[in-house]
């Protein structure tokens, strides 16, 4: 079996040969899907394997397995159960609508049950999955009911996007407003990404004054000396600005938030390098985009072994979106390598699955349409 095989394997050669000699003998993705769920459920239960089932739903969806990820998700506390059950509302065709509001009805039996800080969460998402599903006026209700003031900012911005996204400009402005810029909290962030989807549809419907001004104010909420956690709001704000014409403006940020990704010393750097190669790769700038990718490589290298796994499977997700197929394997494979020098349990156990599902990802699984 191929989790026989995976566990015989005892250098990286071996693994290396294994999966690219695997990947033409076995119908991709299926073989690592069912290495993966069948290595998630061998271990005892535990918190950490909760998250694993909760991904494992994740990668089924995407799999167009709607039915499996819903039993998988049935014995999971009702946080991630809702999580899973929204995320498959979101995924399932538009014929299927009818049951995508069930579920949502469900998810929202799930949110009652849910206490503490899960509640928040749960409830944004309830709200963006709301608007995604077109329940406009339902969604904006949910978003400013989300009792945490950063989710409520994050619930606020994602249904702006959305509702930015359909055209429905007035109904984003309001909620737009409803965005607080606390300092403390970091929603400034937020709000700025709002005003910056607002303004693409502006420049859409042809008022370019009207998204000018709104792009003028969602970079003044911009810190004139950010952190590595305004990295985003940067590139929210650099890539409306270049689809609104103002391409010297967009480098600029671009290249902000490239300075403050390169003086992070934690693992997360790679994340963030790739983040920003992905802003220049949307906007034409291969180039630049590579030697980003170049910088996270080599800073990855320096990383501890517990630390490099996960920011290695971020950085093949940027190679293969930016359709360096090679790379992205290899990147995976070694990954997957060191995680089954890794006793099979606990982090090591999880650290396998999660590469097997890069892998299956980054191979060939099909996304939902």
């Amino acid at each position: 079996m191929l989790l026989n095989r995976l566990a015989r394997a005892t250098s990286l050669t071996t693994v290396l040969v294994w999966l690219f000699a695997g990947a033409a003998a076995y119908p991709a993705p299926s073989p690592a899907l069912k290495a993966a769920l069948q290595l998630a459920d061998s271990g005892a239960e535990s918190r950490l394997d909760e998250e694993l089932q909760q991904e494992l739903c994740f990668a089924l969806i995407r799999s167009d397995e709607f039915a499996a990820a819903q039993s998988r998700a049935a014995t999971l506390p009702a946080f991630r159960h809702a999580t899973v059950l929204l995320e498959l509302a979101r995924r399932l065709p538009a014929e299927r609508r009818a049951e995508a509001e069930k579920l949502l009805s469900t998810a929202q039996s799930d949110l009652d049950l849910t206490l503490d800080w899960h509640k928040s969460r749960v409830s944004r998402w309830l709200a963006v999955t709301q608007a995604k599903l077109g329940q406009l006026e339902i969604a904006a209700k949910s978003a400013r009911a989300v009792p945490d003031a950063e989710d409520r900012a994050f619930a606020l911005r994602d249904v702006v996007l959305e509702f930015s996204r359909r055209g429905e400009v007035a109904l984003a402005r309001e909620l737009r407003d409803a965005i607080e810029e606390n300092r403390r909290y970091g929603t400034y962030r937020q709000k700025a990404a709002a005003l910056s989807a607002i303004a693409r549809a502006l420049h859409a419907k042809g008022d370019r004054a009207g998204a000018e001004a709104l792009l003028t104010q969602a970079a003044s909420l911009l810190p004139k000396k950010p952190g590595w956690s305004d990295g985003g709001a940067l590139l929210s704000v650099g890539l409306a600005g270049h689809a609104c014409g103002q391409t010297d403006k967009a480098g600029e940020l671009f290249n902000r938030a490239g300075a403050l990704a390169r003086g992070i010393g934690g693992a997360w750097k790679v994340s963030e390098l790739t983040a920003v190669a992905a802003a220049w790769r949307d906007v034409g700038e291969k180039a630049r985009a590579a030697d980003l990718l170049a910088e996270a490589e080599k800073f990855l290298t320096t990383l501890p072994a517990f630390d490099r796994a996960p920011e290695a499977l971020a950085l093949a997700r940027a190679h293969a979106a930016a359709d360096n197929a090679g790379k992205a394997r290899t990147l995976v494979a070694e990954a997957l390598a060191e995680a089954l020098r890794e006793e099979k349990t606990g982090s090591g156990r999880a650290a396998q699955v999660r590469a097997l599902l890069a892998w299956a990802e980054i191979t060939g699984e099909a996304a939902v349409p």
